[in-house]
């Protein structure tokens, strides 16, 4: 099912920035967001905490296919 919900995220949300402007993968951020709210974040400082605390384990990269995950501030996760 995780496959299946990144995989949504990569075709339905349109990323709005440029290639060469682009920081972060929105559906990841998206994908991110989500486990942190079925962790229990309820807002988005909580779910910029969730991310600092699991967002680089190996096993959240292996569950999302990537090396590396550039996490947004909680102050670029308001904007997203």
């Amino acid at each position: 099912m995780q496959e299946d919900l990144l995989q949504i995220f990569k075709e339905e949300i349109s990323e709005q920035a440029r290639d060469e402007g682009r920081q972060y993968s929105l559906p990841v951020i998206m994908y991110l967001s989500v486990i942190a709210i079925l962790m229990g974040a309820k807002n988005p400082m909580d779910i910029s905490r969730w991310m600092n605390a699991n967002g680089k384990r190996k096993e959240i990269k292996k569950l999302l296919g990537v090396e590396f995950i550039r996490l947004p501030k909680k102050s670029r996760l308001y904007s997203l």
